[in-house]
């Protein structure tokens, strides 16, 4: 297939794709969901709820490795031991539930450690950079 075969076909898809959103759930949700992709720079035909559930294993595996890498480091650099380690480690899972059920963005997170630390974080999104964004 060509690529503009490719790129019709993908257009396609998603005018597809947002016409099932809008009959299914209405404008409304098109809308959040056109502001849900370009903020993550995923583009697959899918909505976000069925990407939440097919991406739920990976958020699980992802957290787990960082939490074992953090405990790792807090040990080896600062001689933390299992009672600080298990306070990272709560720490790190309420901070999950807390993104997990939109009660803090990470947003929210860059800007207390900025404003407590003088840190100056950020994520690097998988997706182009946009207006400076």
């Amino acid at each position: 297939m060509g690529k503009l075969e490719e790129y019709m076909k993908g257009r396609t898809e998603g005018m597809e794709f947002a016409l099932r959103l809008v009959k299914d759930k209405g404008i409304e949700e098109l809308e959040k969901e056109i502001k849900f992709r370009n903020r993550t720079g995923i583009s697959l035909n899918v909505t976000r709820q069925e990407l939440n559930a097919a991406s739920g294993k990976i958020k699980e595996m992802t957290l787990d490795t960082f939490t074992i890498l953090g405990v790792a480091a807090l040990h080896d650099a600062f001689g933390f031991g299992e009672k600080r380690c298990q306070k990272f480690m709560d720490k790190m899972g309420e901070g999950a539930e807390y993104l997990m059920n939109d009660l803090a963005t990470w947003e929210d997170y860059i800007g207390a450690i900025k404003e407590e630390l003088g840190m100056n974080l950020k994520i690097r999104w998988n997706r182009e950079e946009r207006n400076g964004r």
